[in-house]
C-alpha cells in the first residue's frame, strides 16, 4: 500500500488518509506498515475517535475525489530518515456548494509546543488553496485553547463569532 497524496514540509511529512489507512486503523502494525513509520502506543490522538475515523471512511468510501479533502497524518521525520505518526489535520469532506470546508487538526500530547500542529495546518491550507472550488475555510476551537487558537491564527484566520458547539468561537479564513 504505498500512500497517494503526500506533502513533504519543513519537518513533516502530510499523508492523506485513504479508505486503506483508514481501514488499516484498527491494528497499529498494518497502519505503521502502510504510513511506512512508527505509530505511538498512545495513538490516536485524544481528539479522533472512532465516530471520526468512521465518518472520514464513509466520506472517502463513497467519493475517492475525497481523499485529500479529510484527514492527513503528520508524521514528524528526523535528520536519519526515520519517521514518526505524531498527529493529524485536514477537513470534514469536500467543499460544500458554498465553496466552504470545516478544518481540525489534533497531535499526540507529547508533540504540543514544537510549532507542528501550525507547520501541518499550513501544509495542508496550501494544498487545499490549489482548487479553485474552495472559497472559505472554517474552524471552531475553545476560549481555552490558547495554543489552538495561536495555530489558527498564524496561518491568517480571524475569529468571526460564536462556533457550532456551545461555548466554541469560530475563526474562518476567506480563500477567494
Amino acid at each position: 500500500m504505498v500512500p497517494s497524496l503526500t506533502i513533504r514540509l519543513a519537518r513533516l511529512e502530510l499523508i492523506a488518509a485513504t479508505k486503506e489507512l483508514l481501514l488499516a486503523e484498527d491494528d497499529h502494525r498494518q497502519l505503521a506498515q502502510g504510513l511506512r513509520a512508527e505509530v505511538p502506543d498512545n495513538w490516536p490522538t485524544p481528539l479522533y475517535d472512532n465516530d471520526a475515523r468512521q465518518f472520514f471512511l464513509t466520506v472517502v468510501s463513497d467519493n475517492p475525489k475525497a481523499v485529500g479533502w479529510t484527514t492527513w497524518y503528520i508524521l514528524l521525520c528526523d535528520a536519519s530518515g526515520k519517521k514518526t505518526l505524531i498527529g493529524g489535520v485536514g477537513a470534514c469532506g469536500l467543499p460544500d456548494q458554498n465553496g466552504e470546508i470545516v478544518i481540525g487538526y489534533s497531535l499526540l500530547d507529547q508533540f504540543h509546543g514544537k510549532g507542528y500542529a501550525t507547520e501541518a495546518l499550513r501544509g495542508f491550507l496550501d494544498w487545499a488553496k490549489q482548487h479553485p472550488e474552495l472559497q472559505k475555510v472554517i474552524a471552531d476551537t475553545f476560549p481555552h485553547l490558547a495554543a489552538s487558537i495561536r495555530v489558527l491564527e498564524k496561518n491568517g484566520f480571524v475569529r468571526c463569532g460564536a462556533g457550532a458547539d456551545e461555548g466554541s468561537i469560530r475563526f474562518e479564513l476567506v480563500v477567494r
